[in-house]
């Protein structure tokens, strides 16, 4: 009886041992958490095994994960993953539908991340339209007017150019028939007759200032309807054209005009742009070809695209991303009571099978022990 007592004893003595050395063993890997020194000596074993390794541990992580796990074939292969294509273009699409449902416009993004878009684009487009004016002034200044305007142009002045002298005489006419054009020549004849003395108002004894007036409008008319007028004052048009056409830029267009002309053109065209009325334009009536692609075979062709250029560089994302780095930046911020209590979880059901498995072996053990012991 003593020898069956004495074996049972040491199979549970071994059993206890195994088991609580397994289960010791296991702790061991998380604790202690920090190093220990007694009289100024390093306890051995001090800190754990996976604190003391913490560091390189993250790092075999990082790099196991990017090597084996995350690598661009994956990536690729996920991206022209049907299911992925899918997803994409619904929130696309439901994405447009909003856009257009909710009438959203640029300014409602403008206003979102409180950025003067609309200043700042009509100070961009003033400064671009001075800019090209100074370069252009500045290359061409040298050079007659009539080379700096183009062919068509200079046809359709030729055309209105020929029409400026009829103009003139016609407007002369309308002028000299007006109520103010015979007040002027009366006026003019009173004082030629004034300024001339008695021997010349002796005519008005046998004409009345009215009949005088009569008939220098009557004569007036009469002359500029001549051909000889007309081709003299046609002659002059044509001489101030050609002198004028003739005269270089920075003749016609100082210095002084320039910054005028700058700052006038800068502003006009400005205004005319109307900044605001894009910035407020709900975007699908700004853009509404773009919605009417997209809303059809637009989101799948933009998707294959992206899909396809984010396939080709992959590799070079990754790499600028240092996905091992984050990694391990990321296993680093954890709390080594969080590490462990992870990887507990993840390893429950294992760790207790070993500690199990060191009480069945201890046991086994000292039942061996026991039996040898009763025949030695």
């Amino acid at each position: 009886m003593s020898t069956i007592i004495t074996v049972f004893s040491m199979m549970v003595i071994g059993a206890l041992i195994g088991g609580f050395t397994n289960y010791i063993a296991i702790k061991m890997l998380f604790h202690p958490y920090h190093e220990i020194r007694w009289f100024g000596y390093k306890l051995p074993f001090t800190p754990g095994l996976i604190p003391k390794r913490r560091n390189e541990l993250s790092e075999k992580v990082g790099e196991m994960v990017t090597k084996h796990l995350l690598t661009p074939e994956v990536f690729k292969e996920k991206l022209v993953n049907p299911s992925t294509k899918k997803v994409l273009e619904d929130t696309i699409k439901v994405q447009f539908n909003t856009l257009k449902e909710k009438k959203y416009t640029v300014q409602n993004f403008v206003d979102r991340i409180d950025y003067p878009l609309e200043e700042k684009l009509n100070e961009t487009i003033k400064s671009t339209i001075k800019e090209k004016i100074d370069q252009y002034y500045t290359s061409h200044k040298n050079e007659d007017i009539k080379s700096l305007i183009p062919e068509e142009i200079l046809e359709q002045l030729n055309i209105q150019l020929n029409r400026v002298t009829p103009e003139i005489l016609t407007k002369i006419d309308e002028y000299l028939v007006s109520e103010k054009g015979e007040q002027d020549i009366h006026s003019m004849v009173e004082e030629f007759f004034e300024q001339k003395g008695r021997m010349v108002g002796m005519i008005q004894m046998f004409m009345t200032t009215e009949d005088i007036v009569y008939r220098v409008k009557k004569e007036l008319r009469n002359v500029i309807k001549q051909e000889k007028i007309k081709n003299m004052i046609d002659l002059q048009v044509h001489n101030q054209y050609d002198k004028w056409m003739a005269k270089p830029l920075q003749e016609v267009l100082t210095d002084e005009r320039k910054e005028k002309a700058k700052t006038l053109f800068a502003t006009e065209i400005t205004e005319s742009i109307n900044v605001n009325k894009y910035l407020n334009t709900p975007l699908d009536e700004l853009v509404p070809n773009l919605f009417v692609y997209m809303e059809g075979r637009g989101t799948e062709r933009f998707i294959d695209y992206m899909i396809g250029k984010v396939g080709d560089n992959i590799s070079l994302i990754l790499e600028r991303m240092k996905l091992a780095e984050l990694i391990k930046d990321q296993i680093d911020r954890f709390e080594l009571s969080y590490l462990e209590k992870l990887v507990i979880e993840i390893s429950n059901k294992e760790l207790k099978l070993i500690t199990l498995l060191g009480f069945v072996l201890g046991g086994i053990i000292g039942l061996l022990q026991g039996i040898i012991a009763i025949f030695v």
